[in-house]
């Protein structure tokens, strides 16, 4: 199943980029095993979305509540959309 994570962050600028290098880490080991197939922050920087492919909505918010940002209180909310049915564009189109 697909499921779409939005998170938002703390306006701490400051402790978003102290944390950011262990997210990265973090989030690396999801690429690679293919259940995070899609992330970005915001253009604000103050969230992020990621798409997500898990067998239950447990699982995905298991993986946004042990993202390192959330264990140090940059994130300050999430909240998740399990999806339905998805479209994709056969045009690659940049990213």
């Amino acid at each position: 199943m697909k499921v779409i994570a939005i998170m938002n962050y703390i306006q701490d600028k400051e402790k978003l980029q102290v944390t950011w290098p262990a997210h990265l880490l973090y989030r690396q080991g999801f690429l690679e095993d293919g259940r995070l197939r899609a992330a970005g922050p915001f253009a604000d920087e103050l969230g992020a979305l990621w798409t997500l492919e898990v067998e239950t909505v447990d699982e995905a918010e298991t993986i946004v509540k042990g993202d390192p940002l959330a264990e140090a209180g940059v994130c300050v909310s999430s909240k998740l959309y399990p999806l339905g049915p998805v479209v994709v564009s056969p045009v690659k189109v940049p990213i």
